[in-house]
């Protein structure tokens, strides 16, 4: 007596599952394109080097931009993303790091330090962003970037007057097409304005500080 034949399908089925498999594996997802910001360090009306040390930490992020997509709103409260583009960084990130760079480039200070330095600052800088997105409210839409930051004396004991100021910075530039690219151009032009604006007003507080001290030989 022969035994069943059942078995002989196998091989078929076989053939059949590398094939679906072989097609499966042949869709390529679509890459990923990252952007950063760029631009300048902008100068500053420093007349005299400030013998203090400086540290820019991390910035906190308020949602929905504390993320590396590139965040849009184009009608109310709608806010989207663009798909299979994202930032090189956090907003936090990059805008800490260009702080940092733009204070260390004005050659206004001591030194400037990264936010795990073990060098101990006599100020702290800390912030956050509240905007950080291109609003698609005009032809060609708009980078908008509101960055708020308090400066720290960080040699202080008294919590009450460790804060030196607190200061909130908004622009808003227009981008050329409602495009990644074009979105990453105009947040950059953003970042430079409000970079250059923030820059000054550190070097002016820590100024009239410095001119406190020399006066009176203690700080206020």
């Amino acid at each position: 007596m022969k035994r069943p034949t059942r078995l002989k399908c196998w091989p078929c089925l076989l053939i059949a599952m590398a094939m679906l498999t072989g097609c499966a594996g042949s869709r390529t997802s679509k890459p990923t394109y990252y952007y950063t910001l760029d631009y300048p360090p902008p100068g500053i009306a420093a007349t005299t080097r400030l013998a203090f040390v400086l540290r820019v930490d991390r910035f906190a992020v308020t949602p929905p931009f504390d993320t590396r997509r590139m965040i849009y709103a184009d009608k109310g409260l709608h806010r989207n993303a663009y798909a299979h583009f994202q930032w090189v960084a956090a907003p936090g990130e990059m805008l800490a790091f260009f702080l940092g760079r733009d204070l260390r480039e004005s050659q206004a200070f001591d030194a400037v330090l990264p936010p795990d330095a073990a060098a101990p600052p006599t100020h702290v800088i800390q912030g956050w962003i509240d905007t950080f997105l291109e609003e698609d409210f005009t032809a060609t839409g708009q980078a908008s970037l509101t960055l708020s930051i308090i400066l720290i004396d960080a040699r202080e004991t008294d919590a009450t007057r460790r804060i030196l100021f607190q200061q909130s910075y908004t622009a808003k530039t227009d981008c050329t097409a409602k495009t990644p690219a074009a979105l990453a151009e105009a947040m950059s032009r953003a970042a430079s304005s409000v970079s250059a604006r923030l820059v000054q007003d550190i070097y002016d507080a820590l100024g009239q500080l410095k001119k406190t001290i020399n006066q009176t030989g203690r700080r206020p």
